[in-house]
């Protein structure tokens, strides 16, 4: 016979895409994606679980990055489940705008943003709140994911989110992964022990890992990639985010119950370096043969 080639839509294999809505409001509304591990590979599980923010951008490479590299790892990466939060909407304009409200840990009027903020900023402690008492419940009742080792993640203002939630509430997860986080937001805010003070672990507490990273072409915009206007690297003339992490690790490290690693990746750019941090930042969070000291 004669080759016969069908199609079936597919965003990432063996993923399942639930929609929580909380109210009639398209606002209330978000997808949240869920990748357990290869079976037949990791067992029954409880597994460790990544929970990710900006899901449309940064769920789908995690979930494909966390099982191939499983499946190749010899044994030596723990497998992982992933789990991917994002409006439900297929809008980018709106995915673009509600992730200004959602992810920000503050009111703020960021020039870069203007007009981009329709549905204000500063939502994070609210986007916190529904992660702890609505999506993480509902999801270790349903799938085998381990509630002693929770993870939270994200890239960009997702990395802020992860950062805040860090600075603010840092019990609620047991690992971080933030990329490329946007500690610029409000006059570097979370760089700012008087602005932002941290929470703290507490005495006693469950030592909390911390993978932080950023590009090295981050440090000036106008060396990024793609090309940024000559207006927009005025508008954001000054912004280093290679220095804010270094910042931002050297606050963190006065914590004992935080175990932070941060790198600069070489020759990334913020639209390229998801991919590579999210792949090393696995590794050392979730490697079967790293000192637990």
């Amino acid at each position: 016979m004669a080759p016969d080639w069908s199609s079936t839509p597919m965003r990432v294999a063996d993923a399942t895409m639930h929609t929580l809505r909380l109210s009639d409001d398209p606002l209330d509304a978000w997808h949240v994606s869920v990748a357990l591990p290869v079976p037949g590979l990791s067992g029954p599980g409880p597994f460790p679980t990544l929970y990710l923010v900006d899901g449309f951008m940064t769920f789908p490479v995690a979930a494909h990055v966390a099982r191939t590299t499983a499946v190749l790892s010899m044994g030596q990466l723990r497998p992982i489940a992933v789990v991917g939060i994002t409006p439900a909407t297929g809008d980018l304009g709106r995915l673009m705008t509600q992730r200004n409200r959602d992810l920000t840990p503050s009111t703020f009027d960021a020039p870069n943003l203007e007009g981009q903020t329709p549905y204000g900023t500063g939502g994070a402690d609210a986007m916190l709140d529904l992660l702890s008492t609505e999506i993480v419940p509902h999801l270790e009742a349903t799938y085998p994911l381990d509630p002693d080792d929770r993870a939270l993640g994200g890239m960009s203002l997702g990395g802020l989110f992860a950062c805040t939630a860090l600075v603010r509430t840092p019990e609620r997860f047991h690992r971080y992964l933030a990329v490329s986080p946007s500690l610029w937001w409000d006059h570097g805010l979370l760089l700012d022990e008087t602005r932002s003070p941290a929470a703290g672990t507490g005495a006693g507490a469950t030592r909390r890992d911390v993978y932080l990273a950023v590009g090295e072409r981050e440090a000036d915009p106008a060396s990024s990639w793609p090309t940024v206007p000559p207006d927009m690297i005025a508008m954001l003339s000054g912004l280093d985010m290679v220095r804010d992490r270094a910042v931002f690790a050297a606050r963190l490290r006065q914590d004992d119950g935080l175990r932070v690693h941060d790198e600069v990746i070489a020759d990334e750019h913020h639209a390229t370096v998801w991919p590579a941090a999210c792949t090393r930042g696995l590794i050392h969070l979730y490697r079967t043969d790293r000192d637990p000291s």
